[in-house]
């Protein structure tokens, strides 16, 4: 069974707290998942600029890249089946959520639908 781990955050200066599956460099993340699933967070020792891509992910999330110190770097929609989708400059940790009814206020906050 994966790892879970608390992520918080703060955003618009209010707090978020998620509870996502840890993943490595090597995971799938939200590919291959339903609808349903529960949000993934990868983090990396050292900043990356290492691109994302949804080609076997049949939902949309939110990826959300951040510093090595929490902070946020970007927050993008990513829709099905995209190809590339990367951050404006090299961040230490990705938070992908899944737009699902679970994570809607999340979503909402970053306006998102």
């Amino acid at each position: 069974m994966a790892k879970r781990k608390k992520v918080s955050f703060v955003f618009d200066k209010e707090r978020i707290e998620v509870t996502a599956r840890e993943c490595g460099f090597f995971s799938f993340g939200l590919m291959f998942r339903t609808k349903k699933t529960e949000p993934c967070v990868f983090e990396f020792g050292e900043p990356t600029n290492f691109r994302i891509s949804s080609l076997f992910v049949g939902f949309p999330f939110v990826a959300i890249w951040f510093d090595e110190k929490n902070k946020i770097i970007d927050a993008k929609k990513v829709e099905p089946f995209t190809l590339s989708v990367s951050p404006r400059r090299k961040y230490h940790t990705l938070l992908e959520i899944p737009i699902n009814q679970k994570y809607s206020k999340i979503v909402q906050n970053f306006g998102f639908q």
